[in-house]
């Protein structure tokens, strides 16, 4: 069973940083690798041994009409569990491929807009 309530009580930590600017959660950061500040690490952390990552959030989104991180965003509102869940995994899954990734999500108030939702 996924652990969905240990994720959603990273909810303050990403309220906090929500348009506090990227820079001010990253510790280091180079072209290939962001060390991010602890709240952050440790979301990562908890997600990773959470469960509820989706192995085909690729689809799960694409089947939801969502292409794009914009149109991600905005479909958050009418989401359901299996997308909310595919949200997360893309948005941890990106950092992977764009150093950073993370921070701009948190920043822009997108995790902290999926974990409310998980924990309607």
């Amino acid at each position: 069973m996924p652990k969905i309530g240990k994720l959603v009580s990273h909810l303050p930590y990403f309220e906090s940083v929500e348009g506090r600017g990227t820079a001010s959660m990253v510790k280091e950061a180079n072209l290939f690798y962001v060390d991010y500040e602890e709240g952050l690490r440790s979301f990562v952390a908890d997600f990773h041994d959470s469960g509820i990552a989706d192995t085909s959030y690729t689809e799960t989104l694409a089947n939801a009409g969502i292409r794009s991180s914009d149109e991600m965003a905005s479909a958050i509102p009418a989401a359901d569990e299996a997308v909310l869940r595919a949200m997360l995994t893309q948005m941890v899954r990106e950092e992977r491929f764009s150093s950073g990734a993370l921070a701009r999500y948190a920043n822009d108030g997108v995790i902290a807009e999926v974990l409310r939702r998980l924990s309607e």
